[in-house]
């Protein structure tokens, strides 16, 4: 093990391999197999974490394949990670998704399929740039007559103008020909925009393990892959909720050519793929974090001014019957040296002038929002609903104000925040919750909070359909009418509700709401639903509307 002192003194010249300005922790070496586990390292010779950008490297493994002398290509790939491809987590999980939209049934095959790929840009910017001698380590990890494997070191042999035969071992056919030789000039095309080729070398890979009937790993790959759990220990990424898909080989109608949405299913996928160990409502919250953040709108306020204040504009005869501490006793002076009461004394004479403080009082959020059987479950696709609760939530949270979220179904169904609060996370976990069950609206939780007026304004808003209607249809051991009126009334800064209605002008219920002062807003359908929490702002809290 005398070579890890080498290694260790090669660090900083790895670093510089791709700039003087890189700075990273140390490589970690693992000397036993114990070691090797607790880091996650089982199949190969190195690895890296992304969450504290570290390498993980194998002494037992590199000693295995007889690395020891290749510390500069091993130690400049591993770095070529963190700084080159992918980078971060975020493009990461950009590769992940276009691969599985390109390897139908193979999806368990995508973290293998990324880490390849990934490498290939890596060790072509090492072997031209730096002139390391990447191919002698594939020499060392032998050849193979596996289809795919020689489609990859193909691919290796064009890129570096090595005869055939070199990394690849016995007859090539003309397909592992063709597809080494578009695969290589992707690499050259798109050095430092790998996205873009990730679609059609997926594509290319494809075939190898579903038409052969090849769904296992060759060894050699096995020692490779060193990103397969580069997100563990972290949260899941943010920007990743829409993605583009390119292809110039493979344009397929609906998937590629354009930027396609990912599910809260499909982002779950992405996590797991990248062993990020995080629960649901952790990944959902974090879905729609980042899916209503470019639609965030400021929340209303109530702009109350401050006391006008004097200011001097002069002076003017004082009379004697005005009180004498009124006297400007130096401008008397200075216009006569002799004082003579109602002829030489000045007094001031003060105006008046709008303040400039100005103290803003944010309206707070009382949020419902039905989740029962007719609306989509926000952790498998994606809720409008929900969508537009988190906008609304996250653009009052903006400006000041403290949200409460209920989550309601059936009878006694609900979830909700511990109160107005101002955690997002909490928020949003409520928001991002489900029942799927029966449609009563939560009346208790309107008497419940609104016994007596608040200290501070709120607008009530409801998100739902014609089950809105079971605010008055319910059995409720208490008056409906009377409660629903007393809670908009104490609330004191309005009520909303936008639904989707069948039949808008013909629900008896939801006339009778906005005669007695509820805002409604009817939807045709929940895609509506962005629009709405975009406009519902400048709609109905016009700022010169609320001053006070």
């Amino acid at each position: 093990m005398d070579f890890v002192k080498d290694w260790e003194s090669k660090w900083n010249d790895a670093l510089k391999l791709w700039s003087d300005y890189v700075k990273l922790t140390p490589a970690k070496f693992l000397f036993t197999a114990s070691e090797e586990k607790a880091e996650g390292l089982t199949t190969s010779f190195a690895a890296i974490r992304l969450k504290d950008h570290r390498v993980l490297l194998s002494v037992n493994q590199i000693q295995h394949y007889k690395l020891e002398d290749f510390s500069l290509e091993i130690l400049g790939h591993e770095i070529g990670h963190h700084v080159f491809c992918p980078g971060d987590l975020a493009d990461q999980a950009k590769l992940i998704y276009i691969t599985n939209l390109a390897m139908p049934r193979l999806n368990h095959l995508t973290p293998m399929i990324v880490n390849i790929y990934e490498d290939l840009f890596i060790n072509d910017h090492l072997k031209r740039q730096n002139n390391l001698r990447m191919d002698e380590v594939y020499k060392r990890l032998g050849k193979q007559e596996d289809p795919f494997w020689n489609f990859y070191m193909r691919t290796y042999e064009l890129l570096w103008a090595l005869p055939s035969g070199t990394l690849t071992e016995g007859a090539l056919s003309d397909q592992i020909q063709s597809d080494a030789s578009l695969v290589s000039r992707m690499i050259r095309n798109y050095p430092n925009d790998w996205t873009k080729g990730m679609f059609d070398f997926a594509s290319i890979c494809f075939p190898y393990f579903f038409e052969l009937n090849n769904q296992t790993v060759t060894n050699p790959i096995h020692s490779l892959l060193d990103t397969l759990d580069a997100g563990k220990g972290m949260t899941p990424p943010s920007g990743i909720t829409d993605v583009e898909i390119s292809s110039d080989l493979f344009p397929t109608e609906g998937i590629t050519g354009s930027k396609r949405s990912l599910s809260p299913a499909e982002y779950s996928s992405i996590c797991k793929s990248m062993g990020i160990d995080a629960d649901i409502s952790e990944i959902t919250y974090r879905y729609y974090k980042d899916k209503a953040l470019p639609y965030l709108v400021p929340f209303p306020n109530l702009i109350t001014p401050g006391a006008k204040e004097e200011i001097l504009e002069g002076n003017d005869l004082w009379d004697p019957g005005s009180p004498i501490d009124k006297i400007n006793w130096l401008e008397s002076t200075i216009k006569s040296p002799v004082i003579i009461p109602g002829y030489t004394t000045v007094e001031d004479v003060y105006g008046e002038t709008t303040s400039n403080e100005i103290k803003l009082n944010p309206i707070d959020l009382d949020l419902f929002v039905d989740c029962s059987g007719s609306m989509p479950n926000p952790q498998n696709d994606l809720s409008y609903l929900t969508l537009a609760g988190a906008i609304i939530a996250l653009s009052a949270l903006k400006t000041g104000s403290s949200v409460r979220v209920t989550l309601w179904s059936g009878v006694k169904e609900f979830l909700v925040t511990d109160g107005f609060i101002k955690n997002e996370k909490e928020i949003l976990k409520v928001l991002t919750g489900y029942f799927g069950g029966g449609t009563c609206f939560p009346l208790e939780l309107l008497e419940d909070e609104y016994k007596e007026e608040p200290k501070r304004k709120r607008h009530i808003l409801v998100i739902s359909d014609d089950g809105i209607d079971t605010m008055f249809t319910q059995n409720y051991s208490r008056n409906a009418r009377s409660i629903v009126k007393n809670a908009l009334e104490k609330a004191n800064g309005g009520g909303s509700m936008v639904l989707q209605l069948y039949e808008p002008n013909n629900n008896s219920v939801v006339n009778e709401l906005q005669k007695s002062g509820w805002e409604i807003y009817p939807i045709k359908t929940w895609t509506d639903l962005i629009q709405f929490s975009k406009d519902f702002v400048e709609r109905n809290y016009v700022r010169n509307q609320i001053l006070r």
